[in-house]
């Protein structure tokens, strides 16, 4: 069985005396090559990601594969919220409140060093009568209660900084409720469940497409043909278990394999818009719509996102595509609210992604519109081979979900490692500084040399910041960062031998393309 392999640009190795990354990068394929593993998780996004941690804490020799870079895809382009799903308290689905917020104070709980609370304000919206007001506010107290009374009691307040953002049409009058949130990016998150695991025990391999395989019934063991894009290498991979956490191409790896499942995936595209944040942008504004739908105004360092706009696609390509015409409809609706309206000068970068929402196949409509689509997660075990599929997710639900999957893959095979994998401390991070940013960003050196990263894209993107929070990809609008960018590349290129200059101009052709 055959995967269509996407090619990625990636440089050939160097023929000089190889880096300490691409040393450890060729160990961890060579001992895939010659050793047989308990478990491969197909995918690098925050289900894959969460997963690998889990089984590695409880000793299983497990192999994490991404055909691109680690949160490449829907991983990277969420609203970084841990929230209890306060949307599901409208469709009366009280049990999926219970649940998500239980998730969500559990994570806060033993998760401090990447996850905050975070106090939201709900605009009650101009004008609303005071029984609706009242209902709005009801239904925090419920959901609050759903919550097991965990975190701040919702309140009113008429007297808040982001007040003076606001136009006169819009609310004076905020409902407070508070949730939760990722730091430094939702990226970052889920590199921070992998990294400190990785060694050639349990390799973790990024630019590694699942290229076919097949089921040895003799040896009782899946082989599965990858390639290493980095080393460009062909080698195969025996295991005992499969999990396909691919997010968006589930669906798509289980039909090369042969393998059915009850669900299937509908794709939901979501674009916010990053704007440059006024300083008294402090807290996530919720702002009800005219369709009873709601969109949200995100400070996130030196922006505020703004979003989403939602739509359902027939594909994870176009939803990964730019959506510029989305842009028009996102600047109107925000403009209703402000004060001072916005201008297309005013957004700083895009962040477009496609989230995978897992619905019964035996379903006759998938035509619904995508607000009352379920952000729900399910989990299908093959009845005939050591195969676990994973549908839908969110970064609320990851550690919970890690938990179902892993105890399911404990009915198909035990561990073998003799000991379980603890996590493990990265050196201490080098810092540098970037032409429009006040806060310092990891350099680009060091996340070359510790953090598997290949390219600019990994670095700008999803290592830092940097490409969302600085204008054309962090080249600025009159492309003033250019000779930086060139640096960049080749500290990221002197590890791998590439053309620098080529990665540089390639990426600029790149973020040229962004600009709505």
């Amino acid at each position: 069985m055959q995967l269509d392999q996407e090619i990625i640009s990636t440089p050939k190795p160097s023929q000089r005396s190889e880096s300490a990354p691409l040393t450890q990068r060729r160990e961890e394929v060579d001992a895939v090559s010659s050793a047989i593993f308990d478990v491969a998780i197909i995918g690098g996004g925050i289900n894959g990601a969460c997963l690998y941690h889990e089984l590695c804490a409880r000793g299983y020799r497990a192999i994490l594969v991404d055909k691109g870079d680690f949160a490449g895809g829907t991983s990277q382009t969420s609203a970084m919220w841990i929230w209890g799903g306060l949307r599901y308290l409208a469709r009366a689905e009280l049990a999926t409140v219970i649940r998500l917020s239980a998730s969500r104070d559990l994570m806060v709980r033993t998760l401090a060093h990447a996850i905050t609370p975070q106090t939201f304000r709900l605009l009650a919206g101009p004008q609303r009568p005071g029984g609706a007001e009242r209902g709005l506010l009801a239904g925090l107290y419920l959901y609050w209660m759903l919550g097991g009374f965990r975190r701040r009691l919702p309140h009113r307040e008429s007297n808040f900084p982001e007040r003076e953002l606001l136009g006169n049409s819009a609310s004076r009058l905020a409902l407070c409720y508070e949730e939760a949130r990722v730091r430094p990016s939702d990226a970052r998150f889920v590199l921070s469940w992998i990294l400190p695991h990785r060694n050639p025990d349990r390799p973790a391999l990024n630019y590694c497409p699942l290229g076919g395989g097949r089921w040895d019934a003799a040896r009782k063991q899946w082989r599965l043909e990858l390639t290493d894009l980095i080393l460009y290498r062909q080698f195969e991979a025996r295991v005992r278990c499969v999990v396909n956490a691919a997010g968006c191409w589930t669906d798509t790896i289980n039909a090369c394999f042969g393998r059915a499942s009850p669900w299937q995936h509908l794709f939901g595209r979501g674009v916010f818009i990053g704007i440059r944040r006024d300083p008294r942008h402090h807290s996530p504004l919720i702002m009800r719509m005219e369709n009873h739908d709601a969109m949200s105004l995100i400070p996130w360092g030196p922006v505020s996102l703004w979003g989403p706009a939602d739509s359902l696609v027939a594909s994870p390509e176009e939803g990964f595509e730019p959506s510029f015409r989305d842009v028009p409809h996102l600047i109107d609706q925000l403009n209703r609210h402000l004060a001072r309206p916005l201008t297309p000068e005013s957004i700083v970068s895009m962040r477009r992604g496609v989230r995978p929402l897992a619905v019964a196949r035996s379903r006759a409509d998938t035509r619904a519109p995508i607000e009352h689509l379920s952000r729900r997660s399910a989990i299908y075990r093959d009845p005939e081979l050591p195969w676990i599929s994973v549908y839908g997710g969110k970064l609320t639900y990851c550690l919970a979900l890690a938990h179902s999957v892993a105890a399911r893959v404990a009915e198909i095979v035990e561990p073998s490692a003799s000991d379980r994998s603890l996590p493990m401390s990265a050196p201490a991070p080098q810092t540098e500084t970037f032409p429009g940013l006040a806060a310092p960003v990891l350099s680009a050196r060091w996340c070359a040399k510790h953090e598997l990263c290949w390219t600019l894209e990994d670095y700008l993107r999803r290592r830092t910041n940097i490409a969302q929070w600085v204008a054309r990809g962090g080249l600025g609008e009159r492309m003033q960062n250019r000779h930086r960018i060139n640096e960049i590349a080749g500290q990221i290129g002197g590890f791998r031998g590439q053309d620098t200059q080529s990665m540089a101009s390639a990426y600029a052709g790149g973020a040229d393309q962004e600009i709505a």
